[in-house]
């Protein structure tokens, strides 16, 4: 008899303690399974990425190969340069480091996810792990610590982290890319702007938001929208409104309640709302 990976034994085990989760905890079982799952996840990185170096700061462990051994100590610091501001604006520290490898080339990436070539992300956070492509493959000017921290994927895919840690997973896609690009825009002072991410022609629906973010053929037009449905909470109601919404949707609560009790509209009023302050204040293309 084969005997059985480390992986495999983790998984199996999670799913033996999922199971007795969903048996004793009949209320928003997903999010008592969603931690479990992240586990198996990592279990899987920490296995497939065991012969990698690490570099361990204060809050983070980085893995990376040899190719990156000139980068590794600016992507560690721009990490914790990121720490501070996203757990002080979002009000929660995770309580285990934060794990990020750093990929050589665009191919090793993909590949985690079992992308095409087509694909050009430069970083991703998923299952409690944040992955991103080496700066050297991408940076204009190599070593350029300042652009990558400005517009690098470090503090976005760690606001997915943080916020994923937080409601263990009762979000929308589109809420979570909002929020991570709205802490850009608030301690970066980036925005992700092109000519096609316009917000004063047709957008696109909720429904579609919802359902089907990551298919969305416009995908700046998306993110972009994600962006101002946040930016119009936080803008016109107030940061401490969104942290309420962050606050109820870590208890379970709905992203449609969570909104509409807070913001004292329903979830479609919302939906028109941020549209037309968008429209009016998010198309002006900064140089």
């Amino acid at each position: 008899m084969r005997k059985m990976t480390v992986v495999e034994t983790t998984v199996l085990v999670s799913l033996l303690l999922a199971a007795l989760f969903f048996v004793q905890v009949p209320a928003k079982p997903q999010m008592w399974f969603y931690p479990l799952a992240r586990q198996v996840f990592q279990a899987k990185m920490n296995y497939e990425t065991r012969d990698m170096m690490k570099y361990e700061t204060e809050h983070f462990v980085v893995k990376y190969t040899q190719a990156d051994a000139g980068v590794v100590q600016m992507v560690a610091n721009t990490a914790e340069e990121a720490y501070r501001p996203v757990t002080a604006i979002l009000g929660y520290a995770p309580k285990d480091k934060g794990v990020m490898v750093i990929y050589p080339d665009k191919r090793q990436l993909n590949r985690v996810f079992g992308w095409s070539s087509a694909e050009s992300a430069m970083g991703v956070y998923y299952g409690g792990v944040i992955q991103v492509l080496s700066p050297r493959v991408w940076l204009k000017e190599a070593g350029s610590a300042q652009e990558f921290v400005k517009t690098g994927p470090v503090l976005h895919e760690y606001t997915h982290l943080v916020f994923d840690y937080m409601t263990n997973g009762n979000y929308p896609r589109w809420f979570t890319e909002g929020l991570a690009q709205y802490l850009e825009y608030k301690v970066n002072n980036y925005e992700w702007l092109t000519k096609d991410n316009m917000l004063d022609g047709k957008l696109y629906t909720m429904t579609e938001m919802e359902n089907n973010f990551d298919g969305l053929d416009n995908k700046s037009l998306a993110y972009r929208q994600s962006l101002a449905a946040i930016r119009y909470i936080g803008d016109v109601h107030g940061d401490e409104k969104l942290r309420s919404i962050i606050s109820d949707l870590t208890k379970g609560v709905p992203l449609e309640k969570a909104v509409s009790v807070n913001l004292k509209m329903s979830y479609a009023e919302y939906d028109q709302a941020w549209r037309v302050w968008a429209a009016n204040n998010m198309n002006n293309i900064k140089k």
